[in-house]
């Protein structure tokens, strides 16, 4: 059991840590949208679990819907917004762990230059068990190493541990949001160690 942390937008919370990542289950209201900000050092992934969300960055936008996810590097200016009439639901992955790593360029809620983070929204949330496949919105998740799932059978992971290694370098590491077609593509060629993540698997 969790308590949800309330924002302007909607409400957030902590469904699974460890050292390395961070991720968020957000509730995001019809016609609201996050701030417009950056995180200087860690990056961001978002993958929708129901509903659809207009990413924006400077210069150009996403149009995301259930089952779809961008990765946004550090310090890259983007914001979340729901565009429909329904509640958008999505997870956010980050890394390193760090609510306060943000820069707020723009917000409709007046939080322009404040790293404020929301507070008790006074609800419990049970944390679905990610040991076991569950749903959320139109997605079913199963935290599980990459040993224990038939890989073509989910859409993506979000990568909690271990890594995707080319001559000693990590092309895919905790933190990252892969297609299982990427990622059956990349094991092929290359070193992977340890792999264990979030599956995800689109069911509308």
């Amino acid at each position: 059991m969790v308590r949800a942390i309330s924002k302007p937008w909607g409400e957030e919370y902590l469904l699974y840590q460890n050292d390395d990542v961070a991720i968020w289950h957000l509730y995001i209201n019809p016609k609201q949208k996050t701030s417009l900000h950056s995180h200087p050092n860690k990056k961001t992934g978002l993958l929708v679990l129901d509903g659809a969300a207009k990413v924006r960055f400077l210069s150009n936008y996403q149009v995301l819907f259930a089952g779809d996810k961008t990765m946004i590097r550090h310090g890259v200016f983007h914001q979340t917004h729901n565009p429909v009439g329904c509640m958008l639901q999505l997870l956010e992955i980050e890394t390193p762990v760090d609510k306060t790593d943000i820069v707020r360029l723009e917000d409709d809620y007046g939080r322009a230059g404040t790293t404020k983070m929301g507070e008790d929204a006074g609800e419990v949330y049970r944390i679905p068990d990610l040991k076991n496949s569950c749903m959320i919105g139109d997605c079913v998740l199963w935290h599980a190493k990459v040993e224990d799932v038939y890989v073509d059978h989910w859409d993506h992971v979000m990568i909690t541990d271990g890594y995707i290694k080319s001559l000693g370098h990590n092309v895919c590491e905790p933190g990252d949001i892969v297609s299982t077609e990427n990622f059956d593509i990349m094991s092929e060629k290359f070193e992977v160690g340890d792999i264990k993540g979030i599956w995800v698997k689109v069911c509308k």
